[in-house]
């Protein structure tokens, strides 16, 4: 008898090897993968502008890394309280002092962007499709960075939304690096402080437009939500907060990316590196 729903990792006309360059954006799922291929020695970039969750917000973070000159200080930089902030980044990047904030965004900008244009494979994790608006800028942040909450409007995107951005973001990526292939995901990742049900729309919406933006030549869908709603599918999987994956999960998810995207080879050369790197972490008690 079978008790779970086993879902085969799906094929791609293409395979992975550690000689490609990979970059991931996205919700935390993108820096559990990242961490993944970092670990075993793949020419890795991962959420260069911090955790990002909504499709607007890594949309444009990517139009940035395309064309840097387009990112607006005016606009997206804003101070709050002793803190810098940017509407366009994670929290991680905040500082107290504005030359070492600037700094810092303008060093990642230029690197990440340099890294984009010679990038292979590039995987995108859509998080939630509610976003927030800044009001007094009508402007929709990436983070909200605890400023004040009637500061914000709260929206949830539709597909025609996400797939309209998307699609002429996804055709200046192609003009731009035309050997690039985009494989989305949509992460498993529970948003409850939306609620159960807006949650489970908010994934719908997700799904949907993930579902018109793949061609299945430049543009694939690898179904990491699926393994762990319905192929897990058990609390023993998850966090204590009942919404993230455990490492149980997350290591699950590891070994159905690379039975997906690497090679015999690939996975023979990971195991070597994973036994190498056991041995550099080792530590002696004298």
């Amino acid at each position: 008898m079978q008790f779970r729903t086993i879902i085969p990792a799906p094929e791609y006309p293409f395979e992975i090897t550690p000689n490609d360059t990979v970059m991931l954006v996205g919700s935390c799922f993108s820096d559990n993968m990242g961490h993944y291929f970092d670990v075993h020695r793949f020419d890795v970039c991962s959420n260069p502008f911090g955790v990002l969750f909504n499709p607007i917000s890594i949309d444009r973070a990517l139009r940035f890394m395309l064309q840097p000159d387009l990112f607006d200080k005016n606009r997206y930089f804003y101070k709050y309280r002793d803190l810098w902030v940017s509407f366009a980044h994670h929290g991680r990047f905040s500082k107290e002092n504005y030359e070492d904030f600037e700094a810092e965004i303008d060093r990642s900008l230029q690197e990440c962007s340099d890294f984009l244009h010679k990038t292979r494979y590039l995987f995108v994790t859509f998080g939630t499709a509610f976003c927030y608006k800044f009001i007094p800028r009508d402007l929709i942040v990436s983070n909200c960075h605890k400023i004040p909450n009637h500061q914000f409007e709260r929206i949830r995107l539709d597909v025609k939304k996400i797939v309209s951005q998307w699609n002429s973001t996804l055709t200046l990526l192609r003009e731009a690096v035309p050997e690039m292939k985009v494989i989305f995901t949509v992460s498993p990742v529970r948003h409850l402080g939306d609620g159960a049900h807006e949650n489970a729309l908010s994934k719908s919406e997700l799904l949907l437009a993930v579902d018109k933006l793949v061609d299945n030549e430049t543009t694939f869908y690898f179904p990491a939500y699926e393994y762990l709603m319905d192929d897990l599918r058990d609390y023993r999987f998850y966090a204590k907060d009942l919404c993230h994956p455990n490492d149980m999960a997350v290591s699950y998810l590891e070994e159905k990316l690379a039975e997906a995207f690497f090679s015999t080879e690939t996975r023979e050369q990971m195991v070597e590196i994973e036994k190498e790197n056991r041995f550099l972490n080792h530590r002696r008690f004298r």
